[in-house]
């Protein structure tokens, strides 16, 4: 279990989601460790990037996470239409008995965790739950790649991710971790646009950030820049109170958020429709109606797709969850079994060319093919990237620290993640949610 404490000490954390911490995911009974490399928001190219230049290394990263939980088989998740990729890894992994392609079509949201355990291995992850009660753990490819660094002596410090839309040379860009957005965009050739706005994740489950100069995390996998009345722009800053307003007067109850809705179509008891309908119309509705919002993955098919009036119950769903996490609630699921809705499941995905054509970002599905790193003077590091607490300082203002170096420790007995110096430099300013470093000429 060695490789179990330098992935803590390396401060990983997953790349692809929420930032769960790696070192709480590995445990023994485990039977199966995905890799994924679906990257199944539009417009994105860092997981096809990771994949061709270093494939070997997220294959080492993946055969270290098998050894230590014992896992008996590593499955490498990737689209069939990166058709050059999947011939680089199946030359990779070819010999090595107990590795597997999965080749999954191109739909949304084909990454997705419980989708992607499913798609998989044929298993459904029961509502509440996470993939290791089905034997089954999910890595992005870039934190599998940050296990074969760890295992070397790096912590992590950069942070691959694409950044395009409305920029002079859109690039996957390697970052380091508490750079400003504005230097990513920078480091692009700038933005073409006046009063640039700007989404960091994917154009579908990513949020409007008006502040450039937030930093870079760990978790962070794409900036697009739009112009400021794009479509994309305008459906994501929308307040709930206007969202709530607009349900009550165009919500026709259709059902069609419910039937296209990823979660369901696995066999959890989620209806949108019907938590759309208590929202809006103040009908009496069970409580498990309402607590089934924390079921919902937020990929945005309600709103983007299926909704016809343009609604969405996504947002309605967020807004409930945060609502009973302030109250201190958490619901407790039934542990059933889930049985996904069959040939529905099937034939029911989406494909990500139609998802671009909703979003209006098909003129920025251009192939990325320019690499650029940033050269920060200045980066502002957080201390909470992950699921968890927020790591506890263990440098002071005036220190000299060089990239790699610890500055912040995992809270005693806590879950967290350490934070490290991405730059060589000197240490600015400290406190609970931030570590400045500034390099010094």
């Amino acid at each position: 279990m060695e490789i179990i404490e330098t992935i803590r000490e390396a401060g990983i954390v997953g790349a692809g989601g929420a930032g769960f911490p790696t070192h709480a995911k590995v445990r023994k009974e485990l039977e199966t460790v995905i890799a994924n490399g679906a990257e199944c928001e539009p417009l994105l190219s860092n997981d096809k990037y990771i994949l061709a230049e270093y494939g070997e290394e997220i294959v080492r990263g993946l055969e270290l996470i098998l050894e230590a939980s014992g896992a008996r088989k590593g499955v490498i998740a990737i689209k069939k239409k990166n058709t050059d990729v999947v011939s680089s890894m199946e030359k990779i992994i070819e010999g090595r008995k107990n590795l597997f392609l999965a080749l999954l079509d191109d739909f949304y949201p084909a990454g997705d965790e419980l989708i992607l355990v499913n798609s998989v291995i044929g298993k459904v992850v029961p509502p509440g739950e996470l993939p290791f009660s089905v034997g089954c753990m999910v890595n992005n490819v870039e934190t599998l790649r940050n296990v074969y660094r760890a295992s070397l002596g790096e912590p992590v410090t950069r942070r691959t991710l694409t950044c395009t839309g409305e920029v002079k040379n859109p690039s996957v860009v390697i970052a380091h971790i508490g750079v400003s957005i504005q230097d990513v965009i920078d480091a692009c050739g700038g933005s073409v646009v006046d009063g640039p706005q700007v989404i960091v994740g994917g154009p579908m489950m990513g949020n409007v950030e008006r502040d450039l100069n937030a930093p870079v995390t760990k978790t962070m996998t794409g900036i697009i820049v739009l112009p400021s009345n794009h479509v994309l722009i305008q459906k994501k800053s929308m307040s709930m109170p206007w969202v709530i307003k607009q349900s009550k007067v165009a919500c026709c109850q259709c059902t069609y958020c419910t039937e296209l809705c990823p979660r369901y179509l696995l066999g959890h008891e989620l209806y949108p429709h019907k938590i759309m309908r208590s929202i809006n119309f103040g009908l009496s509705t069970p409580p498990e109606v309402i607590e089934s919002a924390f079921l919902c993955s937020e990929c945005g098919l309600c709103e983007v797709y299926a909704c016809p009036m343009g609604l969405s119950p996504r947002m309605v769903n967020h807004a409930i969850k945060n609502s009973l996490l302030e109250s201190n609630y958490h619901p407790q699921f039934d542990n059933k079994k889930a049985t996904a809705r069959g040939s529905d499941l099937l034939n029911r995905k989406i494909p990500t060319s139609r998802i671009k054509n909703r979003l209006q970002v098909g003129k920025y599905d251009r192939k990325v093919s320019s690499i650029v790193e940033t050269n920060p003077s200045k980066v502002e590091i957080l201390l909470k990237q992950h699921i968890g607490l927020p790591a506890v300082p263990v440098v002071r203002a005036g220190d000299e620290v060089k990239e790699g170096d610890l500055l912040a420790d995992i809270p005693e007995g806590k879950l967290g993640a350490k934070v490290h110096a991405s730059i060589k430099g000197r240490v600015s300013f400290v406190d609970q949610e931030r570590i400045i470093i500034k390099r010094e000429s």
